[in-house]
């Protein structure tokens, strides 16, 4: 192998290793229930101090099947927030499978209960 073959294989692999971080991302919030608390749950941002449920689904359509998935959860008193994440990497899944192979994230913070 030649240097320039080494050369545009690291390039490919990167190129690959970068457009698999991209991702798209919506979050839906309940503006009325307080959520869920987690003291150990440092992070930065919108989950700081929540407790968390991540889900990943891979999900096996026929082409005639509607897009439709349920998100088992432990939530008894509701949802706070649901975030829906798809990274380039799983839209390219989904495009060469022509839509039978669909994988999303799922972040799912619940709603504090009454009781506590």
């Amino acid at each position: 192998m030649g240097y320039a073959t080494v050369k545009n294989s690291l390039c490919v692999l990167s190129l690959v290793v970068l457009l698999q971080a991209c991702s798209y991302s919506v979050i839906v919030s309940n503006k009325n229930g307080v959520a869920q608390p987690d003291p150990f749950r440092q992070e930065l941002g919108f989950y700081n101090g929540k407790k968390v449920q991540d889900v990943k689904l891979i999900d096996r359509l026929s082409l005639l099947q509607n897009s439709v998935m349920v998100v088992d959860s432990t939530c008894m008193e509701g949802f706070h927030s649901i975030e829906y994440k798809i990274t380039f990497g799983d839209m390219l899944r989904n495009t060469i499978t022509f839509g039978k192979r669909k994988a999303v994230r799922v972040r799912i913070v619940c709603i504090k209960p009454s009781n506590q």
